[in-house]
């Protein structure tokens, strides 16, 4: 920093161009909420000062003259508690400084850019001209010493205490500089962790790494070095060998010179430390790329641990330009399901950090994707710690959607490498349905990637193109079927003859498929969803004639068991879907099914307030063919029908209403009616009461005595 002594005599006393009193204290005090952030903005301020001088040097690299470099380098000084940087940029002449540094919201780089044109190739983040009064966050003094081409060596002083006023002066020492700016903050007391080198190493990692200029650390390592022995330890050593030579030959002789003994020793080395070793990976073109770099800066970067299923690396341009780098995880990241949950993707904005909170750029049930997306587009509020909502965002949003799911598709066509494919479906394939469900725009695209498994082939997992194109010729909808778990759907009766007249059905074991495919509504436009625990499936004409017939011959039956359980079932039908069971249980065409009632009676958590709506009767549907209805079929004809066969019926409902997935609002009736009907099937009366065990009471002198711990105690 320069000696304050240097300033006094030539000094001149400027007022701030603004009522400064309570704008400073908005951006020093409420405009950044985290004050880490004034390292990214003035090492953002000296890239954008690199910028400038880089553009004018390609018209003219004369303009470079002694300083041809282009750095920033950063060095604490403890003793006096400052924190220096400084960058060989263009520099500020005296105007310069009294228009950028003493105008609040007067941005130099805003100005150059409007100079050259918006057409001018240079790499810039300033616009708002407040960047540097983040300083005032954590020094109590700043002193700002630049050098321009076009004038003499100035030096800039304000204070945070004195915020209304600043002193500029004409360097005494003259150029010492060359080119370029050097800020030295004299640090608060509170604000002294910034002169640790590992501190500003973690920061400028995190903000500034990406920066397409080096950033040098002065910094302390460690290196081995060869020193003389000393002569008192040399003395020592001679002592001990002369001892342990006492038994040698003495006739041996050394022939040779004797080398001068050394020993290594650890000494601190002070030097320049580049903190941003490589350029941006997703600046750099993908043919210069291998995988293996790809994967090490995403576990080096993007925090990964183990290779990432796929990545993705391209440049959109038109109306919005920005650069993507994005991989799938091989796993689910942690608390992906808790609320507090944030994007994994990260945002920069001409290559320096902006944030992490993505949530506003990528859909929820994208989130898993991690990466970077830097766009130099993208609008940013005055602190830049958030982004402006803006047309951009959508645009950007829109495009990053659409290449991911382009990417998913591609590994879910590749033939040849499905097992990348299979290991993304078992991790993801719940945040696949959730697009489905929330996102109407991209709902189409995302139903080609879902896999379902099937009654013909429960093992593996097809699309649903691909069980298009294998359905029955006269089959016009797709059909499904929801449970618990999939071993009790494979079980279930409403399968057994629709597999068995070569239909498929698709099976859905978990708690989200039925919300799916109830969303989805259609597939490719044509094909509809049934569901066949539903009323309502109708198959070929064929069968539909056949079951016409049926039902004539076994109206007897479903009129007899519609008038003996009509507070249980809207209708009794016959069905075209049973094979081996007696009879089954389907909601009706508008109301629930067996495996939604489950799934909302378990979200409601048994309170009154969630319970699901009242969904009606059910509908009974017999099998034609089992023998149990048969000899219904004979009893109803030939009037032979008593309270047993009463009881067989509600039974039949029951165990119907079981097998199909619904529970018993009250069980103890079926248990009655089965010892019923087990106590005639041998041949006991079912009237006959339960035999009662006799309780004899223990005679007076056998009681136990009853203690008194009253009088104990």
């Amino acid at each position: 920093m320069a000696d304050r002594a240097l300033l006094r005599g030539g000094e001149e006393s400027h007022s701030f161009k603004a009522e400064i009193n309570q704008l400073m204290s908005i951006i020093i005090n409420s405009l950044y909420s985290n004050r880490d952030i004034f390292v990214r903005e003035l090492i953002s301020n000296s890239a954008d000062a690199i910028s400038k001088i880089r553009f004018l040097s390609l018209q003219n690299s004369q303009i470079l003259g002694s300083v041809p470099q282009f750095e920033i380098k950063i060095k604490v000084d403890k003793d006096n508690h400052i924190l220096h940087i400084r960058d060989t940029g263009i520099g500020m002449t005296k105007n310069d400084l009294v228009n950028n540094l003493g105008s609040i919201a007067k941005s130099g780089t805003r100005e150059f850019i409007d100079k050259f044109g918006t057409s001018a190739s240079i790499e810039t983040i300033g616009q708002f001209g407040v960047g540097f009064y983040s300083s005032f966050l954590v020094a109590k003094t700043v002193t700002v010493t630049s050098k321009h081409n076009d004038d003499e060596q100035h030096i800039w002083e304000g204070s945070s205490d004195n915020p209304t006023a600043y002193t500029i002066a004409k360097d005494p020492r003259g150029d010492t500089l060359g080119r370029g700016t050097l800020i030295s903050l004299e640090l608060k007391e509170d604000a002294l962790e910034y002169l640790e080198t590992s501190k500003l190493k973690e920061l400028i990692s995190r903000y500034n790494e990406f920066i397409s200029y080096p950033i040098y650390l002065w910094n302390s390592h460690e290196v081995d070095k060869e020193v003389p022995v000393e002569e008192e330890e040399e003395t020592a050593e001679e002592t001990l060998e002369e001892e342990e030579d006492l038994d040698e030959d003495i006739s041996i002789k050394e022939t040779h010179e004797e080398k001068p003994k050394t020993k290594t020793i650890k000494e601190t080395v002070w030097d320049w430390e580049r903190i941003n070793p490589n350029p941006p990976l997703w600046t750099r073109s993908k043919s210069d790329l291998s995988t293996e770099d790809y994967h090490r800066f995403y576990k080096d970067v993007l925090g990964g641990y183990e290779d990432p299923i796929e990545y993705l690396h391209f440049k959109a341009e038109g109306d919005v330009e920005f650069t993507a780098l994005l991989y799938i995880p091989s796993a689910l990241p942690f608390g992906i399901w808790e609320p507090s949950f944030k994007s994994q993707l990260k945002l920069y904005v001409k290559r320096v950090f902006i944030t992490d909170n993505f949530d506003d750029m990528i859909p929820d049930y994208l989130g898993f994707m991690k990466g970077i997306v830097d766009s130099d587009d993208i609008s940013l509020n005055v602190s830049r710690e958030m982004l402006q909502e803006s047309k951009t965002l959508s645009v950007i949003k829109k495009k990053l959607v659409r290449k991911i799911i382009a990417l998913l598709q591609e590994l879910a066509d590749d033939k040849e490498n499905t097992e990348r494919w299979d290991k993304f479906y078992k991790v993801f394939s719940t945040h696949i349905k959730l697009g489905v469900i929330n996102d109407s725009q991209n709902k189409s695209r995302l139903s080609k990637l879902l896999r379902f498994r099937t009654a013909q082939n429960p093992d593996e997992f097809i699309s649903l193109e691909q069980y298009v194109e294998k359905m029955k010729k006269d089959q016009e909808d797709i059909f499904y079927l929801g449970g618990e778990t999939l071993e009790s759907i494979k079980s279930s009766p409403l399968l057994e003859g629709l597999t068995k007249r070569g239909y498929n059905v698709i099976l859905l074991p978990e708690p989200i498929d039925e919300y799916t495919v109830a969303t989805l509504g259609k597939y490719d436009e044509k094909f509809g969803f049934k569901d066949i625990s539903r009323e309502g499936i109708k198959l070929s004409e064929t069968e539909e004639e056949k079951l016409k017939a049926l039902s004539t011959e076994y109206e007897p039956v479903t009129e007899y068991l519609k008038n003996i359980l009509e507070d249980k079932v809207s209708k009794v039908e016959v069905s075209n879907k049973l094979a081996k069971a007696p009879c089954a249980i389907l909601s009706q065409t508008w109301g629930y099914s067996a495996n939604m009632e489950r799934i909302m009676k378990a979200q409601a958590l048994k309170d009154d307030r969630y319970s699901i709506p009242n969904t009606g009767k059910r509908v009974l549907e017999i099998n034609p063919r089992h023998p149990i209805i048969k000899r219904l079929l004979n009893l109803v004809n030939d009037g032979d029908t008593d309270k047993a066969t009463e009881d067989v019926a509600h039974v039949l409902y029951d165990i119907a209403v079981l097998n199909s997935g619904y529970s018993l609002s009250e069980p103890t009736h079926l248990t009655g009616r089965v010892n019923k009907l087990m106590a005639i099937s041998l041949n006991i009366d079912p009237t006959a009461e339960v035999e009662e065990e006799v309780y004899e009471e223990p005679r007076e002198e056998e009681k136990p005595k009853e203690e008194n711990f009253a009088d104990e105690l």
